[in-house]
């Protein structure tokens, strides 16, 4: 079985060790880096080479629309999933633009989470939280 190589873009740690924690529980899943800023991110993504990015909106340094418009520019292979405590039209239309293949809201149960990451590595798009539908193009 391949695994699905994954790094978290998040800068409250309680949330990332969660999430880190949801994932790890998975067979099909590896965490490979874990960043608090979106420098940070940028670097794990091209170390590494996930196959997923979970990247919060709110980075400090550079943000998540940043990163996300970053990697879209570059061409680097890393699907984007969007993780943002916020359902903010803005956020949701820029980081659709810029490839990301879907956007959750963090209260999401944690089913969903781990299905849209195993989905989003495979090249799929249309993950979003019920509360973001009325943003998407």
């Amino acid at each position: 079985m391949e695994l699905i190589r994954v790094v978290l873009a998040d800068d409250y740690i309680p949330f990332r060790t969660v999430i880190r924690r949801l994932l790890d529980r998975c067979d099909d899943i590896e965490v490979v880096g874990e960043a608090g800023c979106g420098e940070d991110a940028l670097f794990l993504v091209q170390e590494k080479q996930p196959d997923v990015l979970v990247l919060d909106m709110e980075l400090p340094g550079i943000d998540g629309i940043e990163v996300s418009n970053l990697l879209h520019g570059s061409q680097t292979p890393v699907s984007i999933l969007a993780f943002s405590a916020y359902n903010d039209r803005y956020y949701v239309k820029t980081v659709l633009e810029n490839g990301a293949s879907g956007y959750l809201i963090k209260d999401e149960p944690p089913h969903k989470i781990v299905e849209a990451v195993r989905r989003v590595a495979k090249g799929e798009k249309g993950w979003f939280s019920q509360e973001v539908v009325p943003y998407l193009p």
